[in-house]
């Protein structure tokens, strides 16, 4: 079991990943993400003392993270319609220009989800999120060998659909 001591030392090895899980996850919202951020980190200091290394290094703040993000959306879709979104003044050249600047993130987003789900997942935490392949073998169940090969062929299609 881990103590609060050493919680600033796992916020700092984990703070950049997972701000960089919840941002592509939150349609690159800088501030929507780091309140998310904010209250993931919070919600494990809260839960720190049951927190163990040996069963996950990584998977114990991305459980908390992902739950988080799922959370976040859920309550946004209850809260704002579409028609309430399509009929704002905010979408207006300012939102179309912000569109503009993600048109290579929504082109990469597109051709992820034509990609076998757990290809794009691979490539998601790899390339986008920086997972080792360390942590990435404990969470897909597989060698860092068959990860790094798997990778670059998902890569090599991913190239293909841009």
């Amino acid at each position: 079991m881990a103590g609060k001591n050493d919680f600033l030392a796992f916020y700092e090895a984990h703070v950049q990943r997972i701000y960089k899980f919840v941002y592509f996850r939150v349609g690159s919202r800088k501030e929507v993400a780091e309140d998310l951020v904010q209250d993931i980190f919070i919600k494990a200091f809260q839960a720190f003392d049951r927190y163990d290394e040996r069963k996950g290094v990584s998977a114990w703040i991305y459980t908390i993270a992902r739950n988080t993000v799922i959370n976040h959306h859920a309550k946004r879709k209850a809260d704002v319609t579409l028609e309430e979104i399509e009929a704002s003044p905010i979408v207006s050249a300012d939102a179309r220009k912000e569109e503009l600047l993600h048109d290579d993130e929504r082109h990469l987003a597109e051709a992820l989800a034509k990609l076998d789900p757990e290809d794009a997942r691979l490539i998601r935490m790899k390339h986008l999120e920086g997972w080792s392949y360390v942590d990435l073998a404990e969470v897909f169940g597989k060698t860092q060998g068959t990860l790094k090969t798997q990778a670059s062929r998902a890569v090599s299609k991913l190239r293909t659909l841009i």
